[in-house]
């Protein structure tokens, strides 16, 4: 990037005259200020030597700047404001930050510097994503985008309505993973997706977590940033091997096995403890009034109260309750999907117990017919109060729990999900035979009825898609800008 203009380092709080050449390294979306009125956004300048300071715009600017300022393009810059980061964000913003503005000059360099902003990035092998589920821990990921879901509508535990949209990347090992795309990156990065699709774009995304959503998922968070097709060697190799693999990748789209109900490679990859060390104990969570935490329990499950619904109808987009019938296609009032259809899906309310104590927890989908040896449709057509003969009640051996504890409304202290249920005799027989803890192993569960597979990790999923659906035209709305 050459070295006669002045070093991000250089430039200080009353320092004058410099100008300094960066790449655009980030650009995020548009937020309103959590104090005030004020629309703003941030994004990230890169020098010639890996330095970076954030800078930010305000207001009118945001508009006046956006095709100034692109990601992954370099410029001179030169008259920002610069000022101390105010002491509660300097953590994540650092010590100096700089404010764009009308009085700022920016002229555009016709220069490729796409090697050093990808040098600055460390990837996340879609194997190791599991280390990282449910922890604060950002992520990079690289992958192609093979399909896109509908654009969906969630309700929060706040009440709040979200736009989300699922992404379905692959990588080099052909190992497939959901990346749900949140907010503001449906209206945009969603948007250019949908009318691309079909030239398999390559996705580079920063700033991400990993969820033990749909078994095992990315998400991104307020601060997440996407490159899609830069101009990146790495890209370019990416889509390289695609098209050597075009074939192989076209039947996956077209098999969409990715959507089956069944725990993804990825979801039975996770790391699961095996020193009683590493299990909490129950006495340790009972009570407990903090939001939304993750636990592995090694113990048993038992239903106490046999006199409970064991399934719920619901969408089968969205998994919320509805009131329609089996089979149904209707308009979902919580995902706004026009076209949901009404599938039962199996739940159960047990108590979960360990030498220390105990707790009540509900299981939902997967976990739930794991733990009765029965499916959906069948517990649906059950009308006798259950027996042992009918469907699994307890458990005779213990096993391993992932549980979610998330707070209540009307309760000042939390309740427990399962999201998943590990066969311990399984993981031991894996290392046995010389393979990862969380291989992919799994035998087939025998049901009491028609049988149904499930792996070692039996977690709750949304259900196969019978048919590709097209985006909605909320979705699929291309701005002359973007054409």
């Amino acid at each position: 990037m050459g070295d006669k203009f002045q070093l991000i380092h250089d430039v200080s709080p009353g320092t004058t005259g410099w100008t300094v050449k960066v790449v655009v390294a980030e650009k995020f979306s548009p937020r309103i200020a959590q104090r005030s009125p004020t629309k703003y956004q941030n994004l990230t300048f890169m020098d010639s030597e890996g330095s970076t300071v954030q800078a930010t715009l305000y207001g009118q600017n945001i508009t006046a700047f956006q095709d100034e300022l692109l990601l992954g393009k370099t410029y001179l810059i030169s008259n920002a404001l610069v000022k101390e980061t105010n002491a509660e964000y300097k953590a994540k913003s650092g010590e100096i930050q700089w404010t764009i503005s009308g009085r700022t000059r920016i002229r555009r360099v016709e220069e490729n510097n796409s090697n050093l902003l990808i040098s600055t990035y460390s990837f996340t092998d879609f194997e190791d994503l599991p280390k990282y589920m449910d922890s604060n821990v950002d992520i990079s990921v690289i992958g192609m985008i093979i399909d896109i879901k509908p654009r969906r509508i969630i309700q929060t535990r706040f009440g709040k309505e979200c736009q989300v949209q699922d992404l379905v990347l692959v990588n080099k090992r052909f190992d497939t993973v959901l990346l749900t795309m949140w907010e503001t990156f449906v209206d945009n990065e969603c948007k250019y997706i949908c009318q691309n699709l079909r030239k398999k774009l390559i996705l580079i995304g920063k700033h991400l977590k990993v969820t033990s959503f749909n078994s095992l998922s990315i998400s991104t968070k307020a601060d997440s940033s996407f490159f899609i097709d830069g101009e990146f060697e790495l890209v370019e190799e990416f889509k390289s091997w695609g098209h050597t693999n075009s074939e192989i990748i076209d039947n996956m789209i077209s098999e969409k096995h990715y959507l089956t109900s069944t725990p993804s490679k990825l979801s039975s990859k996770l790391s699961v403890p095996t020193a009683e060390k590493d299990f909490t104990e129950i006495k340790n969570i009972q009570g407990l009034k903090t939001v939304k935490q993750f636990f592995w329990i090694k113990g048993k499950a038992s239903v106490k109260v046999l006199n409970q619904t064991y399934w719920y109808m619901s969408c089968n987009n969205c998994n919320k309750i509805s009131s329609e019938n089996y089979g149904d296609i209707y308009p979902c009032v919580f995902c706004k999907c026009t076209d949901a259809k009404a599938i039962p899906r199996a739940k159960v309310y047990m108590q979960l117990t360990d030498p220390t104590g105990f707790i009540n927890a509900t299981a939902i989908g997967n976990p739930a017919e794991y733990f009765l040896q029965s499916n959906a449709e069948i517990l649906m057509n059950q009308t006798l109060i259950p027996t042992a003969a009918s469907m699994r009640l307890s458990m005779d051996e213990d096993e391993i729990f992932y549980v979610k504890a998330i707070t209540q409304e009307l309760s000042p202290d939390c309740k427990f999900e399962i999201l998943f249920i590990v066969n311990p005799s399984q993981i031991a027989g894996a290392k046995n035979k010389g393979k990862a803890p969380v291989e992919h192993i799994g035998e087939p569960i025998k049901f009491l009825e028609p049988t149904t597979k499930r792996s070692l990790f039996h977690s709750d999923t949304d259900d196969a898609q019978s048919s590709k659906k097209k985006c909605d035209k909320s979705t699929i709305e291309i701005t002359k800008k973007n054409q």
